[in-house]
């Protein structure tokens, strides 16, 4: 038998992070950072991205880039390009955490089905696939250059998933079409992106269950009693499928989705 000399070190690589600064983005940077990984953190929110790279800098010894930017905009894609070229030359990893998720003062989007607008709609496509797609189209050609480049997609049960209206009820909380709609199509540009980066790159996605973020204790109750395991999500419970995906542990690995949920999809 061959013997199996797995790397899960990603010492000299370079990772680039988008929506870095979000509540799941924080965590998969904090493990990259564990895993010795040079990191490009790529956000919207200045503030929040300035912060998150002085708090790891004093824990961790990696060399750590912030770039504060909307990916919606092509020329910014071209700008992250152009610093990934000049700094590093090269590329490992692309973790595609941004993501659009609306909120309650966003006018037709945390609404029922026919109150939900066009402009709700066209911003979660316009974020959660189209920036991403584009993103992929620009840094492919530098990834091919590297050994065993990996992109890992940040998407959501719902993306394969239809919602269950039941743990809804006697809430304020929504299910807006946009989001579920735009998650699906992340999963299948996943699957299509795995066919045509491959075999120099592998293309796979990590879809999160319901995470706890002091919701409605109506809802959280409803989503526990449909969750085998329980409880619903914390953002470390991604921890094992972002180093799996991210290291030579998946080498034979490209186009899946890894259902992070506790079960909830099985019922």
């Amino acid at each position: 038998m061959k013997k199996n000399n797995l790397i899960t070190k990603l010492t000299g690589k370079v990772t680039c992070v988008t929506g870095a600064s979000g509540y799941i983005g924080k965590v998969i940077a904090e493990t990259l950072c564990q895993l010795d990984s040079n990191l490009i953190l790529v956000d919207i929110n200045s503030k929040n991205l300035n912060k998150l790279k002085l708090d790891l800098s004093k824990r961790y010894h990696v060399q750590i880039d912030t770039l504060c930017m909307d990916l919606t905009k092509k020329n910014n894609i071209h700008k992250l390009k152009s610093f990934i070229m000049t700094k590093y030359k090269h590329l490992h990893i692309l973790i595609n955490s941004l993501g659009f998720v609306g909120s309650n003062k966003l006018k037709g989007w945390s609404v029922d089905y026919d109150k939900q607008t066009e402009h709700g709609w066209n911003k979660a496509i316009e974020v959660n696939l189209t920036s991403v797609f584009f993103l992929i189209q620009s840094l492919h050609k530098i990834m091919k250059k590297t050994k065993n480049a990996s992109i890992i997609n940040i998407s959501s049960i719902y993306g394969s998933h239809a919602p269950d209206y039941d743990i809804y009820s006697n809430t304020n909380i929504k299910n807006p079409a946009g989001y579920a709609i735009s998650k699906a199509g992340l999963n299948h540009l996943t699957k299509w992106l795995a066919v045509t980066l491959s075999p120099e790159i592998r293309v796979n996605t990590i879809s999160p269950g319901g995470i706890f973020r002091k919701q409605d204790p109506v809802f959280v109750k409803k989503y526990i009693k449909k969750t085998p395991l329980n409880r619903m999500g914390t953002e470390s419970d991604i921890v094992g499928a972002i180093i799996l995906l991210s290291t030579d542990m998946s080498l034979y690995i490209t186009g899946q989705n890894i259902v992070v949920d506790g079960g909830w999809t099985l019922k």
